[in-house]
């Protein structure tokens, strides 16, 4: 049974330089409980992923693809909440308990992009910015 506060995140990484920035920000700036599930796929991340309880790292000896690296990961996710993240993000304090509340049975989030400086490691001014995704709308064959 999904725990019914846990926040699962999921995060598919192929050659992600930016896993462990990644991970690090969502450690920062959760306020609740939370899991991250990190799948690598293929490959050992350098620098080496601090070590920590909420973390847990799947390796795949060999690239098995995103759709299989995401399947694996929800496969053992406790959380009542799935949130599927890439490897270079950067996140708003509180994310977790926004998307808590922003929730319902059978919800599904849609997420707002803005640049990221990677080195900096905080948002871009730009005018192309904020993008909002609607896809799932689209027709998906066709």
């Amino acid at each position: 049974m999904a725990n019914s506060s846990l926040v699962s995140i999921i995060i598919p990484s192929r050659n992600e330089k930016y896993l462990g920035k990644t991970i690090e920000d969502l450690l920062a700036k959760a306020t609740e409980e939370i899991e991250i599930i990190a799948v690598l796929d293929g490959y050992w991340p350098q620098p080496k992923i601090i070590d920590n309880d909420r973390l847990i790292l799947i390796h795949r000896g060999s690239s098995m693809g995103m759709r299989a690296a995401i399947n694996a990961a929800t496969a053992i996710a406790r959380g009542r909440y799935l949130m599927k993240c890439d490897a270079h993000c950067l996140f708003a304090p509180g994310f977790d308990q926004i998307l808590k509340n922003d929730c319902e049975k059978n919800c599904v989030v849609i997420p707002r992009r803005f640049a990221l400086d990677a080195e900096k490691w905080e948002v871009l001014d730009n005018p192309k910015y904020p993008i909002d995704y609607m896809y799932l709308s689209k027709d998906l064959h066709g």
